[in-house]
C-alpha cells in the first residue's frame, strides 16, 4: 500500500560528507559548524514503489532539522540499497519497506545492515503496508530497528515527527562517538606523557646519583685519610672535584626550576632592553674555542645581523636569556670541542625578531627533534647523552617563545650542525628615538 501524499518526485544531487564534516557541523558555535551547517541530512527510501518515493519526497520537501535540510535518496530493490549504503556511509536515516522481493526483504536488510556491513550508526524506521507479514510487537522485539510505522496511518506529520525523532537520535550517537575518539586521542597522550615522565625520571636519578656517589666517596676517603693524613696533596684534588660534582648538581637542580618556571608556573612579563648587549653578556659561556657573534657586529653568519642602531627587543628580559643561554649551552656542551658557535640577529618587515644561534657540532637527531613537539627530551638521544644534563634547555626554550607568541624553529642534521631559531612575533622591536 503506498502513501497518501500527492505524486511528487524532485532529482536532487547527493555529495559525499565525511562523518568528521558531520561532527563539526553539530558543533554549535565552532568556525567550521558556520561553514558547513547548511549540509543536509543524508536519508535514504528504501521501497520497491515508486508512488512511496514520490510521495515521500513530496512531504519532505521543505523539511529541515537544525537548520539542515535533506538529501534524499532512493533504492528500488535491496540490492540497491546495500550498493547504496555502501557508498554513503554516513546516511543518517534509512525509511525501509518490509516487503519487497521477498515477505521478508526489509528485515533481512535489516540484519545485513547492523551484522555485515557492522553500521551501527544509522537510523531505521521499518514501513510496511502488510503488517500480518511482521507483527510489530515481533519485529521490534528480535530486530534492531529505531522505528516501527504503518503506512496506512504515516500522514505527514508522523512522518516528519518521525524523522525529527530518528535526526536527532543519529546526531547523538555522532557527537558521542567524537567525544570517544577524542577522549581515546587524550588517553593515547598522557599515556605517552607518563611514559615521558618515567623515562625522564630515570634519567634525572642517574644524573644525580653519579656526582653524588663522588662525592659521597671521595669525602669518605678524605674523612678516613686514605691516603694519609689530612694536607695531603691528593686530598686538595679530590675536593676540586667535589666541587665540581656539586656545582653540577646545582646547575641541575636550577635547570629543574626553570623548566618548572617554564610550564606556566612564572608569568612573562615584558620590558624593552638592549638584544645587544645582553648578548654580549652570554658571549662567554662555553670553552674558549667557542665563538659567539654578538648582534649588530660585523662577522653575523649569511649577512643575518642587522645594522640599523636604535632597536630594542620588547620581552621578557630574563627569559630570553635562558632561551639564548640553553641554545649556546647545548651547542657548545653537546659538540666536540672547537665547535664554533655564533649568535646572530635579523629584523622582520613586521618589527619582529629572527634571533639565530649556529653552531658547525654533531647535529641533532630526527628523533630529539620530534620529541620537541611533545614535553621531555630524549635521554639516550646523543645530543642529549653525550655530554651528561637533563636534555631540558630545547623543551624549556620552545615553552618560552612560545609564551612569548613565537616559535622555536630547528634545522639539523646529524653531522651537520644545528641552526636554531628563536622567531619572535610582530611588533616585538621598538625603535628608541
Amino acid at each position: 500500500m503506498g502513501l497518501v501524499f500527492r505524486d511528487w518526485e524532485r532529482s536532487v544531487p547527493f555529495p559525499h560528507v565525511s562523518s568528521k564534516e558531520l561532527v563539526r557541523a553539530m558543533q554549535a558555535g565552532s568556525a567550521t559548524v558556520e561553514a558547513t551547517e547548511s549540509l543536509p541530512w543524508q536519508v535514504m527510501i528504501v521501497d520497491d514503489d515508486k508512488s512511496v518515493h514520490q510521495s515521500t519526497r513530496f512531504a519532505l520537501d521543505d523539511f529541515e532539522f537544525e537548520n539542515r535540510g535533506l538529501e534524499l535518496t532512493s533504492a528500488y530493490s535491496i540490492k540497491e540499497a546495500q550498493e547504496l549504503l555502501r557508498k554513503h556511509r554516513n546516511t543518517a536515516v534509512i525509511l525501509l519497506d518490509v516487503v519487497m522481493e521477498s515477505e521478508t526483504a526489509g528485515l533481512d536488510y535489516v540484519r545485513w545492515v547492523r551484522k555485515e556491513l557492522a553500521n551501527s550508526r544509522v537510523r531505521i524506521v521499518l514501513r510496511t503496508g502488510q503488517p500480518g507479514y511482521a507483527p510489530e510487537l515481533d519485529v521490534v522485539r528480535n530486530f534492531d530497528i529505531n522505528d516501527y510505522r504503518e503506512k496506512s496511518q504515516m500522514t505527514v506529520n508522523k512522518l516528519t515527527a518521525t524523522l525529527y525523532t530518528a535526526l536527532r537520535s543519529f546526531r547523538d550517537i555522532i557527537q558521542l562517538e567524537d567525544q570517544s575518539e577524542r577522549l581515546q586521542g587524550a588517553l593515547a597522550m598522557a599515556e605517552k606523557a607518563n611514559q615521558a615522565k618515567t623515562n625522564f625520571l630515570a634519567h634525572v636519578s642517574h644524573e644525580f646519583r653519579t656526582p653524588l656517589n663522588g662525592i659521597i666517596g671521595l669525602s669518605e676517603m678524605i674523612a678516613l685519610e686514605a691516603l694519609g693524613p689530612i694536607g695531603t696533596r691528593k686530598y686538595s684534588e679530590y675536593a676540586w672535584d667535589i666541587v665540581t660534582s656539586g656545582r653540577h648538581l646545582q646547575e641541575m637542580v636550577e635547570r629543574l626550576l626553570r623548566f618548572s618556571e617554564s610550564g606556566g608556573s612564572r608569568p612573562i612579563v615584558q620590558e624593552a632592553f638592549d638584544l645587544r648587549e645582553l648578548i654580549s653578556n652570554l658571549s662567554g659561556i662555553g670553552n674558549t674555542e667557542s665563538l659567539t657573534t654578538p648582534v649588530n657586529e660585523p662577522g653575523a653568519d649569511e649577512g643575518e645581523g642587522d645594522q640599523r642602531p636604535g632597536m630594542m627587543l620588547r620581552a621578557d628580559k630574563e627569559a630570553v636569556q635562558s632561551m639564548v643561554s640553553n641554545l649556546i649551552s647545548n651547542a657548545v656542551q653537546h659538540n666536540p670541542s672547537g665547535c664554533r658557535v655564533r649568535v646572530t640577529a635579523r629584523p622582520t618587515d613586521d618589527g619582529g625578531l629572527v634571533l639565530t644561534v649556529i653552531d658547525d657540532g654533531i647535529g641533532i637527531s630526527e628523533s630529539l627533534l620530534e620529541q620537541l613537539d611533545g614535553s621531555l627530551a630524549v635521554p639516550d638521544d646523543p645530543y642529549v647523552a653525550g655530554r651528561g644534563g637533563l636534555g631540558l634547555g630545547l623543551v624549556m626554550t620552545k615553552s618560552l617563545i612560545e609564551a612569548h607568541g613565537g616559535s622555536l624553529k630547528i634545522e639539523s642534521s646529524n653531522g651537520n650542525g644545528t641552526r636554531a631559531q628563536l622567531i619572535f612575533p610582530p611588533g616585538s622591536l621598538t625603535k628608541v628615538n
